[in-house]
């Protein structure tokens, strides 16, 4: 990377960081449901805008993003409906493809179509639904910390992870889907993730279990990392070098929030069995 687009990656990591920990400590549990729905809504435009490709992907990208916000909507005014949300969401994505079938008529169409739909079903669990697990996190005892210790050992191993890399990485971790990651990126990235939840703990956290301290950080940041791989993934499917370009040094919204979105059901499993 070069240096000024990593000067770029520093300053939007620091101020969009600071301005979404700003938010959680200060916002309340308006501000817990707003950091869920704009990653929610950020990372499926992008989706949507990499996978659909036919005539009428304005309308069913405005389905979709309409969707987003009316779950996160829903599940604002009535948490915890998230099994019952995802069966109509689901429910009404089937029924709407199925209706909207007779403007692909050509063979070629249809089966893109029907792609598409695997796609919306896809994008539906992954972006939807997954970043529910957000406000649920905040809204719980505590969860104001252990939603900022989530953020900070996500975003913090990432860091540990490209620079540890840049420097001691030798052994590729999956060439093919990401060259440029490594083994001892992804060690020092795990490492990085043990660092902030001993601060966090000696700093502002003091009731978090000493389970805590160890096991979050391997599992969280381990699901983080193996949701960095699946946006590599995505990405090297469809020939995109990013997701979006609204974040600078980082690419789309996709790029910067992918192991956040994998990592918060590990993190709200972990906050559940520590308490």
């Amino acid at each position: 990377m070069k240096e000024g687009d990593l000067s770029k990656r520093v300053k939007t990591g620091v101020i969009g960081g600071a301005a979404l920990l700003l938010l959680l400590i200060f916002g309340g549990r308006i501000g817990g449901a707003l950091i869920g729905v704009i990653m929610s809504i950020g990372m499926l435009s992008e989706f949507i805008d990499m996978t659909f490709t036919l005539s009428d992907k304005p309308e069913k990208k405005f389905v979709m993003l309409g969707t987003a916000w009316l779950v996160a909507f829903i599940n604002f005014w009535m948490p915890r409906a998230e099994f019952e949300l995802l069966l109509i969401v689901m429910m009404g994505l089937f029924a709407y493809y199925l209706f909207t079938v007779p403007r692909h008529k050509a063979q070629w169409e249809l089966q893109a179509h029907f792609k598409e739909l695997m796609a919306a079903v896809f994008g539906t669990l992954y972006l939807m639904f997954l970043p529910l697990f957000f406000p649920l996190i905040h809204d719980s005892v505590h969860g104001t910390k252990w939603a900022a210790v989530f953020l900070l050992v996500v975003w913090m191993g990432d860091t540990g992870a490209y620079f540890i890399g840049r420097k001691y990485g030798e052994r590729k971790l999956y060439p093919l889907i990401s060259p440029k990651k490594t083994v001892e990126g992804a060690l020092g990235g795990l490492g990085a993730g043990l660092v902030v939840t001993l601060l966090s703990k000696a700093v502002f956290f003091r009731a978090m279990p000493w389970g805590a301290v160890f096991i979050i950080p391997v599992f969280v940041g381990a699901f983080a990392q193996l949701g960095d791989l699946c946006e590599s993934f995505l990405k090297r499917a469809y020939e995109k070098k990013d997701s979006g370009s609204i974040l600078p040094g980082h690419g789309g919204f996709l790029d910067r929030f992918d192991g956040v979105v994998l990592g918060l059901p590990v993190m709200y499993a972990c906050m559940r069995l520590f308490g």
